[in-house]
């Protein structure tokens, strides 16, 4: 890769907050967050009318968390810069030097993504908070708010569903990545780590990197590909490098690497390296030379620029069938060469083996296990262990020396090896996963005839664990006080079909009804030994409950049951009395550090007030030269200031006391949301929203419960 420019900007940069924006609705700056808590502006083509312009600065004198750039507003035919801080949302004209708006943000601002949504005509600025999206016009009105399932990392928009229309794609900090049409979900996908990045990449397909060095694509919600590195990825982009019509996946690294993905593949196109890590990547006609460049950025304020290959540009409107039929071919091709590389491999180790098996001189075949040989594996719940246990046996005498599994969400690395000692024909793998999520694990089993085979056979297997797996079935367990009910008009058996699909050791046949119930079943957790009671009702048609004192996994329940049941709208009344008066303690404490953070900035402004006054008076004596009064004016000064920080302090504390209270109420919202499907979820999150700023208690209570608020 040959760099068509490079500078240094002269100051550190922060990650990821760096963008391109047209100030003046013509010419390109590149602005960037510093570690000095201001923003860099650098505008190149000032340079030609005011040298000293070409760099300049924004102070925001608070810690920089997102910036972004957009036309905000359409009537200035200009893009706005859009300044995010732990607590507030500040949108800047740099051309008229003046701000749109400031607006206080409750639930912080982590991430900051410019767009539309649907069913809003005009642009927003979405914000990502605590467990929060929301989303702002050019005057500062709110104009859109739903919630997530913890705290917001990444936001971007992208066509996933293939309608014409973008999607808000949200990634959080619990490793999930949804899609949002409006307040629905479209999806969820559980991924392996923090998603810190989502990239549009082209037609219905996405980009992401993950924190623990993990950067994949995304097809329509359907992953293409990912790979993993040591290293960690601290930003990507998505820009066509070889001119084909295509853009390539961008990758920066904390080492420096810069990398160029095939984003059908994920083949290393080519890279570079910096001295300092990457700490952002953008792409603009920076040079006004109607190309696109490739900028990257360091932490340390270097910039370096890549312009796309110029082969074929003079004949661009005839490359379009002739790229695609190149790349096409150029695909093919690459698939074919990687099966010849797997067969050439395996022609060379069965050629080894026979060599092996010749030189020995013996024809009883030492070391060949037999060819109706065959590994069985079969799920266990451990109760006395509170795990899963992954029992894998070979169908004869052949014993396993060495098991490799490959799986995400289950192990750390995403892989276990297990030797067993001694080697046996039946090896167990105590399995405990965190959260409730279907992984297929990807099983490789090395197995031999005896303990002191020199020749072994390797096994490979993919076994699907269902999502809720850490659930024991038991015959009676004690009825826990929380529950869920909702009719669904399915038959038994398709809910028992559902059963068996999500969790293990539920047997082929359906018990006969008991009581008042068509179906019952009864589980232990094996993560917290707390029961769950599933039934449904023989008296009233359809109408099934969901018994269990935790209301996360109900909703979990729920979500899957009607994604199995391709349930697209249910309503469902809940009653979860422990979590209700967690939830009550938690809106409690929310009013107490309200109050406290309104007498503490009331205080600050005394004491800022005080300081002012006592500046003044300090000038005015050192202007008379009276030392006495101006010794003691600075001593009043120095304290006031102590008393100042001091305060400013236990505001800081009583703030992110505040703000963990804040994401308790949003996690009630979407755990209450998550009970429901299709327009009742949405309902519901709106309720709640509407509740909450009319500081309607009761009647949030009462939406949580039913779906509904009073009037409804």
């Amino acid at each position: 890769m040959i760099p068509a420019f490079q500078f240094a900007l002269g100051h550190q940069v922060l990650q990821g907050l760096v963008t391109v924006g047209r100030y003046d609705g013509k010419r390109p700056c590149l602005s960037a967050g510093t570690t000095a808590g201001k923003v860099l502006i650098h505008c190149p083509h000032n340079r030609v009318e005011n040298p000293q312009n070409e760099v300049m600065f924004l102070n925001i004198n608070r810690k920089i968390t997102s910036v972004v750039t957009g036309m905000l507003n359409p009537a200035l035919q200009r893009d706005v810069l859009m300044v995010g801080t732990q607590t507030s949302l500040m949108v800047y004209d740099v051309e008229e030097n003046a701000d749109l708006f400031f607006k206080e943000v409750h639930d912080g601002v982590n991430v900051i993504a410019f767009g539309h949504l649907p069913a809003i005509e005009q642009p927003v600025c979405v914000v990502g908070g605590n467990c929060s999206v929301q989303a702002f016009d050019a005057e500062g009105s709110e104009l859109y708010w739903t919630v997530t399932g913890d705290n917001v990392s990444s936001l971007a928009f992208c066509d996933v569903d293939d309608d014409g229309h973008p999607e808000l794609l949200v990634g959080t900090e619990d490793f999930e990545i949804r899609a949002l049409k409006s307040e629905e979900v479209l999806k969820e996908i559980t991924e392996t780590d923090v998603v810190i990045r989502i990239e549009p990449l082209h037609k219905c397909r996405f980009a992401y990197a993950l924190m623990h060095g993990t950067v994949g694509v995304y097809d329509k919600l359907s992953r293409a590909w990912r790979v993993k590195s040591k290293n960690r990825v601290n930003c990507i982009d998505c820009f066509d490098l070889d001119n084909d019509g295509v853009p390539e996946l961008i990758a920066g690294w904390e080492n420096g690497k810069v990398e160029v993905r095939n984003e059908k593949s994920g083949e290393v196109m080519c890279k570079d390296y910096f001295q300092a890590p990457v700490a952002a990547l953008v792409h603009a006609d920076y040079r006004l030379d109607g190309r696109e460049t490739l900028m990257c950025l360091t932490s340390e304020g270097d910039v370096r620029g890549w312009l796309p290959s110029s082969s074929g540009a003079e004949h661009s409107g005839l490359r379009s069938g002739v790229a695609a039929q190149e790349a096409k071919e150029n695909d093919n091709w690459r698939d074919l060469q990687a099966q010849k590389a797997k067969l050439t491999q395996e022609l060379a180790s069965f050629k080894e083996q026979l060599k092996q098996y010749k030189s020995d001189g013996k024809e009883t075949g030492q070391g060949v296990i037999p060819t109706d040989t065959k590994l069985n594996a079969s799920l266990k719940a451990n109760k006395a262990h509170g795990t899963v246990e992954l029992h894998l046996m070979t169908t004869n005498y052949s014993v396993i020396r060495a098991v490799v599994i490959f799986a995400e969400h289950l192990f750390d690395g995403e892989a276990c090896m297990l030797h067993p000692l001694p080697p046996s024909n039946n090896v167990i793998v105590q399995i405990s996963p965190a959260k409730d999520v279907q992984t297929t694990m990807s099983i490789k089993a090395m197995t031999g005839v005896t303990v002191s085979s020199v020749q072994y056979h390797v096994f490979e297997l993919n076994y699907v664990m269902p999502k809720f797996a850490m659930y024991h079935q038991v015959d009676e367990a004690p009825v826990p006080s929380g529950t869920v009910n909702f009719v669904v008009q399915e038959r038994p058996n398709h809910i028992w079909s559902w059963l068996q699909r999500s969790f293990i050791s539920i047997p082929e046949q359906m018990p006969a009804p008991s009581g008042a119930n068509v179906l019952e079943v009864n589980f232990i957790s094996l993560r917290t030994n707390e029961p769950l009671c599933i039934t449904v009702s023989k008296e009233q048609a359809g109408l099934m409950t969901i018994r269990t004192d935790d209301m996360e996994t109900a909703g979990e329940m729920v979500q899957d049951l009607c994604n199995f049941l391709q349930v697209t709208e249910l309503e469902s009344t809940a009653n979860f009395p422990a979590e209700m008066e967690k939830f009550q303690q938690v809106l409690t404490r929310v009013d107490e550090y309200n109050a406290v953070r309104m007498k503490l900035t009331a205080e600050m402004a005394d004491s800022a007030n005080l300081v002012k006054a006592l500046i003044v008076k300090a000038e005015d004596y050192r202007m008379l030269s009276d030392m006495q009064h101006l010794k003691k004016a600075f001593s009043s000064l120095q304290q006031t200031n102590s008393d100042l920080i001091a305060e400013y302090n236990k505001r800081a504390n009583n703030h992110q006391q505040l703000l963990a209270q804040l994401k308790e109420v949003n996690m009630m919202i979407q755990k209450a949301a998550k009970l429901r499907m299709g327009h009742a979820k949405s309902r519901v999150v709106a309720a709640c929203r509407q509740a909450i700023k009319q500081n309607n208690i009761m009647g949030l209570f009462q939406i949580i419960r039913t779906g509904h608020d009073a009037s409804g």
